[in-house]
């Protein structure tokens, strides 16, 4: 463990912020079951080209990414590391001319998306003019162009924590406003629409890029790695708060209710963004706790930093992937009595939810031997739990709002019966039975229904097959000491 301590950093574990590129495949599956990236073929009606419908979301994400870096490196080279940090400049600077590449490119394609024009006529500067000065969306860019511009010169040149806190403060307006985009269908709640989306936005940038910009700064060996990374874990704890909270007011502000929940891809996709999300934070609660604790050296504690980074950064590539999709997925309408239940909105709050939080807890609770010697009942059980509210969704029995509540508390402690029961037991039995239920549930709630069992239905029974498969191999992969233990070992 030496070696990984006190080599030459060719020789260390190197951060991988490229792994934020897993995205792109998540975003663009996720828009491809939606329909989204296919010509609307309405009579009367324009049709946004092909590409566009291809380029801008791609172009969202590289704005997002870009925004998330400038925000981080600023952070760290300019607020949080003990002297102005030239590397962390000079990188934030980079990422904020992205960004303004980035909202160039976005101003072409929204004229191209808006008034469904090619992209060589949409390139006409009178038409991207009367965008930027006629609509909230332009203007909104307008400011942020004016403002990244700043940023992108004046990072070179941090001279003190001021500075760095002034260019801070800008970056994080540019990276706020666009909450002022899009909420033009919730009448009432605009403002706190406003409020919940540009606070979510500027959380989730601190929290990634502040991450990915520590992790460089540790990696780097500058002095004081050890401070930034204490008091960027403080940030951090503060950005996650804020990013749950926010994106609680803003999906409750969205959604009608439950109902809305569990019966709309919208709110499907922010039941799956919930569980990623528990998922990050259990990972990042597990491996910091005691770091500061067990590892004295501070080279130690920067190694393991980067080590586990790697798989962070991966997950928050897909949180962004799936944010971005869900910015180009519209909000569903009221909910009315016989909305059925969506397969996708079923397996998050019974299998992808649960199986993070029992993976996240730091404890369970103690479970009955019987059940841990014969957890297939439960998966059963859970299966059948599905079916049944699946059902009810179809009758009248229960109101939209009353079965959307019921669903929302009933299968995630289904599902957490189930994953703490998988901790202490064979794992193989459950897994097939949910592997082999999964789509027999799906043609229970689909089929004979117009545009059911579809491609969506595919990628879904696909991504909880993948689910399950991950969690097998994580379970069952060979076992190797642990990377406290041996670096105790070695010490």
């Amino acid at each position: 463990m030496d070696t990984l301590v006190h080599a030459p950093a060719s020789q260390r574990v190197k951060p991988r912020p490229a792994l934020l590129a897993i995205g792109i495949p998540v975003l663009f599956l996720v828009l491809s079951t939606i329909g989204a990236l296919t010509e609307s073929q309405v009579p009367g009606l324009p049709v946004v080209p092909l590409a566009t419908l291809w380029a801008l979301p791609l172009d969202l994400w590289i704005r997002d990414i870009a925004t998330l870096l400038t925000v981080g490196f600023i952070l760290v080279g300019g607020v949080l590391s003990p002297r102005p940090d030239r590397r962390s400049g000079s990188i934030a600077s980079i990422a904020a001319v992205v960004w303004l590449a980035a909202l160039v490119a976005q101003s072409v394609l929204t004229v191209s998306e808006v008034l469904a024009l090619p992209l060589a006529t949409s390139v006409d500067p009178t038409i991207i003019w009367s965008l930027l000065t006629q609509t909230t969306l332009g203007r909104v860019m307008l400011i942020q162009f004016v403002l990244v511009a700043i940023v992108a010169i004046l990072s070179w040149v941090i001279l003190d924590r001021i500075t760095g806190s002034i260019l801070l403060g800008l970056a994080l307006l540019a990276t706020f406003l666009p909450g002022f985009n899009g909420h033009s269908g919730i009448d009432e709640g605009h403002s706190s629409a406003t409020l919940s989306l540009g606070l979510h936005m500027v959380a989730a940038s601190v929290w990634i890029g502040g991450l990915v910009a520590t992790v460089a700064y540790a990696y780097r060996r500058e002095p004081g790695s050890e401070k930034v990374i204490r008091r960027f874990s403080t940030v951090a704890l503060i950005s996650v708060i804020v990013l749950a909270e926010s994106g609680l007011i803003n999906a409750g502000l969205r959604l009608d209710g439950f109902a809305s929940l569990v019966t709309s891809t919208y709110g499907a996709l922010i039941l799956i963004k919930v569980s990623v999300l528990i998922a990050l934070i259990g990972f990042g609660w597990r491996h910091r706790q005691n770091l500061a604790d067990r590892y004295r050296d501070e080279d130690g504690k920067t190694s393991i930093l980067v080590r586990l980074s790697v798989t962070e950064v991966a997950w928050m590539g897909l949180v962004l992937g799936l944010s971005v999709a869900l910015s180009r997925t519209a909000p569903p309408g009221f909910a009315a009595a016989g909305d059925r239940l969506s397969l996708l909105g079923l397996v998050a709050l019974g299998i992808a939810i649960p199986m993070a939080i029992a993976w996240a807890a730091p404890t369970r609770p103690v479970m009955s031997k019987w059940l841990t010697a014969y957890p297939e009942p439960a998966a059963v059980l859970l299966l059948v739990l599905m079916a049944g509210l699946a059902s009810l969704s179809q009758s009248d029995v229960l109101g939209p709002q009353v079965l959307g509540i019921v669903t929302v508390v009933l299968l995630p402690l289904g599902g957490l019966l189930l994953w703490w029961a998988l901790a202490d037991a064979q794992p193989w039995g459950a897994l097939v039975i949910l592997a082999l239920g999964v789509p027999a549930l799906a043609w229970w709630i689909e089929s004979g229904v117009v545009g059911g069992l579809g491609w969506a239905t595919v990628v879904t029974v696909a991504s909880t097959w993948a689910l399950l498969i991950s969690y097998a191999v994580l379970r069952n992969r060979t076992k190797e000491p642990a990377i406290d233990e041996q670096h105790e070992g070695s010490a």
